[in-house]
């Protein structure tokens, strides 16, 4: 519900980036997921979340982010950042 404002319902971005795309600002690993929730990014208006969830909740949170990549939601934002292609 919180990460909705910037992302969109469905992961499409909107201020903030697309989640349904393979293009990743901050990487796209679980980790990388954790820190960029954990920490924010100050400079793109992103906040940190560490004082409202807990590491179990914004580990969650990185975990639901990973099940959105490859959907395709309406109008998404286009790409930003790096594009990632899934090792096998």
């Amino acid at each position: 519900l919180n990460c909705v404002a910037c992302h969109g319902t469905q992961g499409e971005g909107g201020v903030g980036p697309n989640f349904a795309d393979y293009y990743w600002l901050h990487g796209n690993q679980i980790g990388d997921l954790f820190k960029t929730i954990k920490y924010g990014v100050p400079e793109k208006g992103m906040i940190s979340w560490k004082t409202q969830l807990r590491p179990k909740q914004m580990h969650q949170v990185a975990s639901y982010i990973t099940t959105l990549l490859g959907t395709n939601p309406p109008d998404p934002k286009a790409p930003e950042g790096e594009e990632y292609v899934a090792e096998n």
